[in-house]
């Protein structure tokens, strides 16, 4: 990794190079693999952990599976459509429990891009966020290290409260489900 400029928080290591993408901070863009976002965009640069929601994935195939069992033993013609909705809503159910959480890094602008990438190290992503708010403070810093893509799905993933505001004025307080 390369780092000019002040000095700041050190800087984390980078993968193997034949992984993940560039990010890069120069010329008052930040570059994440081909992807630029202009710095004075950015709104807000954080890690976040990823939960997979297993409860959910669970009572998926509890109650899933018994509807599909109900209809494999009510309705011989359709037997063969419960079974595989039972066993396909328990292999989901096995792949969600057997998940690790994901640790990201979010770049999120004042549009609706925003982006997602992730290193071995959660202290690392820390380190990270800290040196790209150094560069967007900074204008003369420039910033290079190689990140880990994060591709799965975000829906099998729970990342913080849930918050549903209904009614007019004076809304106070969460719903958290």
């Amino acid at each position: 990794m390369d780092s000019s400029g002040s000095t700041g928080p050190p800087m984390p290591s980078s993968p193997p190079p034949s992984e993940g993408v560039d990010l890069r901070v120069g010329k008052r863009l930040l570059w994440v693999g081909e992807a630029a976002y202009p710095l004075h965009n950015l709104v807000r640069v954080y890690t976040a952990e990823f939960k997979p929601r297993r409860w959910e994935a669970f009572w998926h195939f509890v109650i899933g599976g018994a509807i599909g069992l109900l209809v494999a033993h009510g309705m011989p013609p359709l037997r063969l459509v419960g079974l595989v909705v039972a066993v396909g809503l328990f292999l989901r159910f096995l792949k969600v429990l057997s998940a690790p959480s994901k640790y990201v890094l979010a770049i999120d602008t004042s549009g609706a891009a925003s982006a997602l990438v992730t290193l071995p190290d959660r202290k690392e992503l820390h380190r990270l966020v800290e040196a790209i708010v150094e560069a967007v403070e900074n204008p003369d810093k420039e910033l290079q290290v190689r990140v880990d893509t994060v591709q799965f799905n975000r829906r099998e993933y729970h990342q913080g409260d849930r918050v549903n505001v209904y009614g007019g004025l004076n809304n106070v307080g969460i719903l958290k489900k």
